[in-house]
């Protein structure tokens, strides 16, 4: 594969979550945390690229990394590492590695500890357990000259592991799930379990020093909490003479004369030497470590360790420990996940607490498509590859926020479920639900559907494509009748096409309509499509389901999770971005979040435009 195209499929790395203790168990390795700058090195046709985790191009300062990668015997390949310098005991050392980085450094002491292969002539090892990757590269990296060394770990014996690397004065440790897949983005099958306290700030002023020959007095130091930089407070130690020079040289060109954080934002600092600080644009960040926070957010006994220019401001936050969740359970907005760790679909080693922290991440889209509405539930108590059911009717193991709602039809009491927030969806999440199935209307409005969905159905035979041309058509057809509509992936094989309703009409008319328009479709194209549900006569064609829009019928929601492999998403899209679907079921959690983060999508998008 070529070069840019490999740096193209692999932008990105996984990240580690920070806990407060190693978890327990044979299924977790672990491996020495290294102190160093994290790169993804390519390497295709002889030619090599060595990039950081924020995407900077930083093959030009690592040269002997750079002429080992294009040495392995391979025709391409994306290996994941830490580059570092090792000081006289072997330990990583941050401030070696800055030094030897520098304009007169000796960059032949830069090695790196290779961690993971992502990729390798042709195969794309991702899914694969991390194991079976890590044996791959320690056959690639069989050579002990070479400054590419494999990063060894121990299985199971965390405790052990982090006690003997905090004795030693390590910064602590990486623990990973031995059978887990490659997933970009902070996770929690990848654990870091730190000695002490330490994370990167961004450098918001420096003030000069009151005695002796040092250029600078103490920096001060801010996060990112909301969107809103936070004092953190000041570092003062750690600087040699020439690395504090160096800083002020480096600062000269990022000082403004505005202050970057009021008096009131800056608690603890006196009116007189708020007013001394040399302030700097929020940009430049450095690496310090700290014995812990102090009550009102600013940290205790803190060491300069160096700058650090292989991420943005945009990136630090506060760093808490979370409970490591093997040890507990998870809380999210007040629910307890239990058994957060188990996995509920082999394929993509997706977690019951991930689930939880998706949904938790996605309420906003997904709350108004559910919340007041009577819903099924397909639950899957062991997982997805074990029995689901189906669940719509009040029943043992509802969480105290999963509602039930009681109504009459043809002279018949039924009683349903429904939710008011998203701690009932949490509680969904808890009691083994995956799938979530509104009705089309809200339970105080039973009468009067708000939406119409058609469900385009493919028969095995029919190529996607086809199917994007029966979503157009049908686009098409309710726009010469003056409704707009809205485009989903089910998550499944099909899409959903739906028109927002003013909830004024009922269901049997709702339902006449939208049977009217299939069969007009079906009488235009009759070999392309088919309105009735026999399956006998489907074969070669594409069902167009509009029995959704009736009493009692549901429809997958919105940003729902599906009860299959890998756990696809029914995701929303816009019509622009039909002509590059690849699948009605190709997008995963992982995706969806990242897609929250990357495309702002109002709340009102949750409930399609009419």
């Amino acid at each position: 594969m070529p070069l840019n195209t490999l740096m193209r499929r692999y932008p990105d790395v996984q990240l580690a979550t920070l806990v407060d203790s190693p978890p327990e168990g044979t299924g977790w390795l672990h491996e020495i945390k290294l102190d160093g700058y994290r790169l993804l090195g390519y390497v295709s046709g002889g030619e090599s690229r060595l990039v950081t985790r924020n995407g900077q191009d930083w093959t030009n300062s690592f040269p002997a990394l750079t002429a080992a990668l294009e040495k392995l015997p391979v025709k391409d390949a994306v290996l994941d590492m830490e580059a570092v310098v090792l000081d006289r005991t072997g330990k990583s050392s941050f401030q070696a590695l800055q030094t030897a980085l520098s304009t007169n450094g000796d960059r032949a002491s830069i090695v790196a500890y290779v961690f993971d292969l992502l990729y390798i002539d042709g195969e794309d090892l991702r899914r694969k357990p991390l194991l079976e990757r890590k044996e791959q590269l320690q056959t690639l990296l069989r050579s002990n000259k070479s400054p590419l060394r494999y990063s060894g770990h121990v299985l199971g014996q965390g405790a052990e592991m982090f006690a003997k690397a905090c004795e030693t004065g390590l910064e602590g440790i990486i623990s990973k799930q031995a059978k887990a897949p490659y997933a970009t983005g902070r996770q929690r099958s990848w654990l870091k379990i730190k000695c002490s306290r330490r994370q990167e700030f961004i450098i918001v002023g420096f003030s000069d020093a009151r005695k002796g020959n040092r250029a600078l007095g103490a920096l001060y130091l801010a996060y990112k909490k909301d969107g809103a930089l936070r004092y953190a407070g000041k570092v003062g130690t750690g600087f040699t003479m020439q690395s504090a020079r160096d800083l002020v040289a480096r600062f000269s060109k990022f000082r403004v004369e505005a202050p970057v954080l009021s008096r009131s934002e800056t608690v603890g600092v006196g009116f007189g030497e708020w007013r001394a600080i040399h302030w700097l644009k929020p940009v430049l960040l450095c690496e310090v470590s700290f014995t812990e926070w102090t009550e009102d957010g600013h940290i205790r006994h803190p060491s300069f360790e160096g700058l650090r220019e292989d991420k943005n401001a945009s990136q630090v936050k506060k760093e808490e420990p979370m409970p490591t969740k093997t040890a507990g359970n998870l809380v999210l907005s007040g629910i307890s996940i239990t058994h957060p760790d188990r996995v509920i679909s082999e394929i993509g080693h997706v977690t019951k607490g991930e689930l939880a922290e998706y949904y938790a991440g996605v309420a906003q889209w997904i709350l108004p498509q559910i919340v007041n509405r009577p819903i099924s539930l397909l639950r899957c108590p062991s997982g997805i590859d074990k029995q689901c059911f189906f669940q719509r009717n009040p029943g043992r193991g509802l969480g105290a926020h999963v509602r039930t709602f009681e109504f009459k039809n043809k002279g018949k009491t039924f009683e349903y479920l429904y939710i008011e927030d998203e701690k009932g969806l949490l509680e969904i999440v808890q009691m083994g639900g995956i799938e979530l199935h509104p009705w089309g209307a809200r339970v105080d409005a039973i009468d009067y559907p708000d939406r119409m969905i058609f469900d385009l159905d493919p028969a095995p035979e029919v190529p996607f494509e086809a199917l994007k041309l029966a979503a157009q058509d049908l686009k098409q057809r309710l726009e010469r009748k003056g409704l707009k509509s809205s485009l989903k992936c089910t998550g499944g094989k099909g899409l959903h096409v739906t028109v927002a309703l003013a909830g004024k009409d009922k269901w049997a008319a709702v339902k006449s309509f939208a049977g009217s328009l299939a069969e007009e479709m079906v009488a235009a194209v009759p070999e392309a499509y088919i309105a009735t549900m026999s399956k006998a006569k489907r074969t070669g064609k594409i069902f167009i389901d509009y029995f959704r829009n009736d009493y009692t019928a549901t429809a997958v929601a919105d940003y729902s999770v599906r009860a299959r492999p890998g756990a696809p998403v029914a995701l929303p899209i816009d019509w622009k971005e039909l002509k590059n679907l690849k699948s009605a079921d190709q997008f995963t959690t992982k995706d969806v979040l990242k897609r929250a983060k990357s495309v702002r999508i109002p709340p009102a998008q949750a409930l399609p435009a009419g």
